[in-house]
């Protein structure tokens, strides 16, 4: 019995030592110095607890232990090291850091770390909110670092027209513009905008998909599918434009392409530029020539006397516009519209009975003026298209087209207009329909005028289906209902140098001429 005892008692107390040992995982026993051990295992042995032998086979065990206890230490220490290099690496690659990988061991991130890793992770997992900022939007706390808009706009139309000699029988609904566009910023470093058309069948398309930085306080740089800067009129929005269409010269302009930008602002947004280099034919979905030459454009605004202090010249604009590139027989097409898109202006690279057989070169050029002040805005712009070299069988010729029209938009309710940055801005009724009042109410007018060389209408044009001169009035009422819809009631006579090919008796087949064209349209607009 006694020595059932005695065995019992040290196999407790050699589980107590290994117990001690494995808990504070330190290279001294629990009871504090080796000495204190050894004085300890001398005591036992006097007491008859232990023999002399059980003794040595205790002080080897314990000296193994210390070993290996040592080496796992060692271990633990170097896998500590390893995780923290590895926290660090990924902190320094990713901006963030996950939980505190180096306190496996016991020791670790010291706290500063800890709370640096911290910060870096809620930096990273950015809270979304939901706001409105023209569009439904979600973004972080500070809206530059990360954001995310959705904007709509429609144009719903029906248009009622008017000829001298027949009816055509063209009355009809429309769905003029229907767009879905996602833009926002991206870690406060870039903005990007996706655009598309969704109206009609054959004109569904992608209209703008770009990537935007700014890499200096007075330059940003964009890459993509975008507006070419060529005009007042063409770079401001559809839905500022107080017509139910841009003018005839709209038609002589660049358009979308897709190409990359420098473009910014500067002597305190007093002057304004933008130069880039585009390929020359149009979107993406468009069919270009064969010529690998791109197109150069340029634009430059002055607002010389904005924020002097004088409010009637604060808001004046002038600025002009550049663009050239060389092109081949394909590109040698223009379509140039009234405002009810009747097409009086084709010319095509098989135009008339000469087909186009080569082309050198395209250049187009615009001054343009602007001018808000109270309820007036005031604003025009000459637009200039020439093509060089072009090459029938018959001969090689220059052509040339040109438009220029001068527009008024007066707010009969006394909401200014404005221009900035060589853009009309959206005109904001000072109480909507909704909230008591009647919304804005304006009246535009509009004198436009389009003109092509001789030698256009002499080799480009067939008579009847094209006429070299065309000359329009407009007048029309915009009532803004809130800042988001708008209705307009336009009337627009364009008139002919020649009779114009309308359409042919759906009947008879007979042609219908007509040196005029008039054309009421009513707009519905809603945008956000």
């Amino acid at each position: 019995m006694k020595n059932e005892v005695g065995r019992g008692f040290k196999i407790a107390f050699f589980m107590l030592i290994l117990i001690c040992y494995g808990l504070t995982g330190a290279l001294l026993p629990c009871f504090g110095q080796t000495s204190a051990m050894e004085e300890l295992l001398i005591l036992f042995q006097r007491k008859g607890t232990l023999t002399a032998q059980e003794a040595d086979a205790l002080r080897a065990v314990l000296a193994e232990e210390r070993k290996e206890l040592a080496r796992v230490h060692r271990a633990l220490e170097e896998k500590e090291r390893f995780l923290e290099e590895k926290e660090r690496a990924l902190m320094a690659s990713q901006g963030s850091g996950g939980s505190s990988l180096g306190s496996a061991g016991g020791g670790g991130t010291s706290p500063s770390e800890k709370a640096t890793i911290l910060e870096d992770r809620n930096r990273t997992e950015r809270p979304l909110s939901a706001y409105y900022d023209d569009g439904f939007c979600l973004g972080s706390e500070d809206k530059e670092d990360l954001s995310l808009c959705f904007n709509s706009f429609l144009q719903a139309d029906y248009r009622y027209f008017d000829y001298d000699e027949g009816d055509p029988q063209k009355n009809e609904f429309d769905l003029r513009r229907v767009r879905l566009a996602l833009s926002g910023n991206l870690l406060k470093r870039f903005a990007y905008k996706f655009e598309y058309e969704f109206q009609g069948a054959g004109s569904r398309r992608l209209m703008d998909a770009y990537l935007e930085s700014a890499i200096l306080p007075f330059a940003s740089f964009r890459i993509g599918q975008f507006k070419e800067p060529f005009g007042l009129e063409h770079v401001s929005d559809d839905e500022v434009v107080p017509f139910a269409e841009r003018s005839m010269g709209y038609y002589l302009t660049p358009q979308r392409d897709l190409g990359a930008m420098l473009h910014g602002a500067f002597l305190k947004n007093r002057a304004y530029y933008a130069v880039g280099v585009f390929n020359g034919d149009g979107t993406d979905d468009s069919t270009g020539g064969n010529s690998d030459s791109p197109e150069l454009t340029g634009r430059i605004g002055l607002s010389p006397f904005k924020e002097i202090g004088f409010r009637p010249l604060e808001n004046l604009h002038f600025g002009m516009s550049a663009s050239y590139a060389e092109v081949d027989a394909s590109n040698v097409q223009v379509n140039v519209k009234t405002s009810g898109l009747t097409s009086f202006f084709d010319v095509a690279s098989a135009a008339k009975f000469n087909i186009i057989r080569d082309a050198d070169s395209r250049s187009r050029y615009v001054v343009e003026m602007g001018w808000a002040y109270g309820p007036l805005l005031i604003y025009g712009e000459y637009t200039k298209m020439d093509f060089e070299g072009i090459a029938t069988s018959a001969e090689r010729f220059d052509a040339g087209m040109e438009d220029y029209y001068g527009a008024l938009l007066w707010m009969l309710t006394g909401e200014e207009p404005e221009l900035a940055g060589g853009r009309i801005l959206p005109v904001i009724p000072r109480k909507s329909l909704w909230e008591g009042g009647w919304g804005g109410l304006g009246l535009a007018v509009r004198y436009d005028l389009f003109e092509a060389e001789e030698s256009v209408y002499d080799y480009l044009i067939r008579e009847g289906n094209s006429v070299r001169r065309a000359e329009a009035y407009s007048v029309a009422v915009n009532w803004f209902l809130s800042r988001y819809v708008k209705f307009i009631v336009d009337f627009t006579r364009t008139e002919f140098d020649k009779p114009l090919l309308i359409a042919r008796d759906p009947l008879s087949g007979t042609a219908i001429y007509s040196d005029r064209e008039d054309v009421i349209t009513a707009r519905f607009q809603m945008g956000f």
